[in-house]
């Protein structure tokens, strides 16, 4: 890895860190200036701001899901179509840091443009795969669809799907139930099958059960967080 690509990378594990023990508003150019033992030209020459840091770490994220991905082998095609979108949503285990760093930004403008980079990289590494999976489906007779659009249709519920549930996560965060968490996931579930005339409950997609947990841990997290910030404040 060339010298310039290892300070970039720096840049990034330093963001993950700093972003979730400060959170993304609080942490300043001078906390990364601070931790890296670096200059403001070196960092400026990799990075234009900390927003387009955290862009840069949620898209290379997005690519770490698809790795993981890759790692696996599958029994079937109905198989892979499963844990594309288990590994393409970061709401399982060991995701945890991830929820928690994105939830402090549903409700900031920087944070509409961290989730387009973030889906258009899921896109990326993603979509052209879910186009292979499901053609091979339709040639195993285990799915049905004739138009050329279902694919890109399909991806633009998963993308919603992916916004609403971090939506959903910060109104739990906010004491609210999980009640509409679930529905969600199992409302998407239900509409991938029938788009594509799928067996009863051969898709799974996103775990239910993982998802609430993830964003459970993601929470005591931010809320740790929280206590620790007010107490220095305090003191």
């Amino acid at each position: 890895m060339l010298k310039g690509d290892l300070r970039k990378q720096a840049i990034l594990d330093t963001a993950e860190t700093l972003f979730f023990e400060k959170g993304y508003v609080k942490a300043t150019i001078q906390d990364f200036l601070d931790a890296l033992d670096c200059s403001k030209g070196s960092f400026y020459h990799h990075y234009e701001s900390k927003l387009q840091v955290l862009m840069e770490l949620c898209r290379q994220k997005a690519q770490k899901g698809f790795a993981q991905y890759r790692e696996k082998q599958f029994d079937d095609a109905l198989e892979q179509l499963n844990a594309l979108i288990y590994y393409a949503m970061p709401f399982r285990d060991g995701e945890e840091q991830t929820i928690a760093l994105l939830l402090p930004l549903m409700d900031m403008t920087d944070g509409k443009m961290v989730m387009d980079a973030m889906l258009d990289a899921q896109k990326a590494a993603f979509f052209p795969e879910l186009c292979g999976v499901l053609e091979a489906l339709r040639d195993q007779n285990q799915v049905y669809y004739t138009n050329s659009m279902l694919p890109e249709l399909l991806w633009d519920s998963y993308s919603a799907v992916y916004y609403r549930l971090l939506k959903e996560a910060a109104n739990i965060q906010r004491g609210g139930g999980t009640s509409a968490a679930i529905q969600l996931i199992e409302a998407e579930r239900f509409l991938w099958e029938r788009l594509l005339d799928a067996p009863f409950a051969s898709l799974e997609l996103i775990r239910a059960d993982e998802a609430l947990r993830t964003i459970s841990h993601a929470i005591s997290k931010v809320k740790r967080l929280q206590a620790e910030e007010e107490k220095t404040a305090e003191s």
